[in-house]
């Protein structure tokens, strides 16, 4: 009884806060919580598959959004916090959507972004049936601390994993490949790349040592940052050998040759940079590892569309407006890269909040190598906006922005509405996570774009 009431009056406040128009994303989980502690527990055991944690710095929902859509085509039925609340009340809220009045989810298998902080309760009370882990960087030092405390986090999550359950570990980041060491090699699926658009001049990012012994590591190849084919001058550690990995590249067709255990198939790329490939390649080996098969794996990307914020793609007034979703260095690097690629002459909108899901310290700007990146990016104007525009400003300045190709307006919705005006074609909007949600929002009230709870 007590459950059920949890669960019929946190709908109810999540109901009402959507009306009054708080969005409610996370309220039902705090409501349910202190009503029945033990609600996500509770209910997570109701699922006939379970649940699904995916974690890391970057590219958790990308990563999620990619595998909720291979798993509908291969015939599950998948619940996703698709709001991106990824706390643990967040996750608690979204099978709590997803339950019905007699306390049966409407879905087969949760598949659950998880902030990596909250990785070791939402495992422990969940015992997941599988944990995904993308990558580890520098990220909201204020929250985080040292990038070593987020992966002791993580590591005590998959401690939490269920003893048939598997990890699907990212081989070519060190700190995420350490974390197979205590694991048995049939619960672990190691991904990575052989072949990729490596870049000589990327900086190795922020792991240089290992992480077994300390010693320094030897990159025989790097694709992004600190990501890429490693071994230890000290201990003789190395990558370990990949499960799923991306063999040849088609730049032509943009699709990539991937190798599944002893099978190989092409795969398109559907979405632009490496770091978005890596994500695609999680989703992947997660996919393959519950049984579907290489070639229904390419067929089912065919159609995906990606999830809001993340390099997806809009019209305004005739201009197309591309969302990607920035909050560190080396993601905001990444996504650097992949507009140097695009030779279309666009404005660039960069709109930068210091709330609390966006990091309130905002010195991680001097870190990105817009020095680097900007001569090869073909934005002629920027705009700078949100709370913290003018250390935008600044930042800019600094990276060689003239004054004259450089517009600061605080507020976000007159900047938007000023960078769409002023462009001919394309606009690049870069913002922070709730800059992203003000900006959507606004796009939202004019039929742009669809809420982000359509999907």
């Amino acid at each position: 009884m007590r459950l059920w009431l949890a669960v019929f009056l946190a709908r109810a406040a999540g109901w009402a806060s959507r009306v009054l128009g708080h969005g409610g994303s996370s309220l039902p989980g705090a409501v349910a919580r202190a009503i029945a502690p033990s609600v996500l527990q509770e209910l997570g055991r109701r699922l006939p598959s379970g649940a699904v944690l995916v974690t890391g710095t970057n590219g958790k929902t990308t990563t999620a959004a990619l595998a909720e859509h291979l798993m509908r085509r291969g015939g599950r039925a998948v619940l996703r916090n698709q709001t991106g609340a990824n706390l643990v009340l967040g996750l608690t809220a979204a099978l709590i959507q997803a339950t019905g009045w007699r306390l049966l989810p409407r879905a087969d298998l949760a598949l659950l972004e998880t902030d990596e902080a909250s990785v070791p309760r939402a495992a422990a009370e969940l015992r997941p049936r599988g944990i995904v882990v993308t990558n580890f960087f520098r990220d909201q030092l204020d929250r985080y601390g040292e990038l070593t405390h987020a992966v002791r986090l993580v590591a005590r999550g998959l401690e939490a994993l269920d003893p048939d359950g598997r990890a699907i570990l990212n081989a070519d980041d060190p700190n995420v490949a350490r974390l197979g060491e205590p694991l048995r090699s049939e619960q672990v699926v190691f991904y990575g790349m052989v072949a990729g658009w490596g870049d000589p001049e990327d900086s190795p990012g922020d792991v240089r040592h290992c992480p077994l012994c300390g010693a320094e590591l030897l990159y025989r190849r790097r694709f992004y940052a600190h990501l890429g084919e490693y071994r230890c001058t000290g201990c003789g550690w190395q990558r370990p050998p990949l499960t799923v990995a991306v063999e040849e590249m088609d730049l032509v067709h943009r699709r990539v040759k991937v190798r599944f255990g002893d099978v190989a198939a092409w795969v398109p790329a559907v979405l632009p940079g490496t770091y978005n490939l890596y994500n695609q390649l999680a989703a992947m080996a997660w996919a393959w590892s519950w049984g579907m098969a290489p070639d229904a794996l390419g067929e089912a990307l065919n159609d995906f569309r990606p999830a809001f914020g993340r390099m997806e793609r809009t019209a305004v007034r005739g201009r197309e407006v591309w969302f990607a979703l920035v909050k560190n260095p080396t993601g905001f690097n990444q996504v650097l890269a992949t507009l140097a690629a695009e030779p279309q002459a666009a404005v660039g909108l960069v709109a930068i909040n210091d709330d609390y899901a966006d990091g309130r310290d905002v010195s991680w700007l001097w870190d990105v190598d817009f020095e680097r990146w900007l001569p090869r990016v073909a934005v002629r104007q920027w705009w700078v906006s949100g709370r913290r525009a003018l250390d935008m400003a600044v930042r800019l300045k600094y990276a060689g922005v003239a004054a004259e190709a450089l517009t600061i307006e605080e507020d976000l919705a007159r900047a938007l509405e000023g960078a769409v005006d002023s462009a001919a074609g394309r606009v690049y909007v870069l913002p922070t996570y709730t800059a992203m949600l003000a900006l959507r929002r606004h796009l939202t009230k004019q039929g742009a774009v669809r809420h982000f709870r359509q999907g």
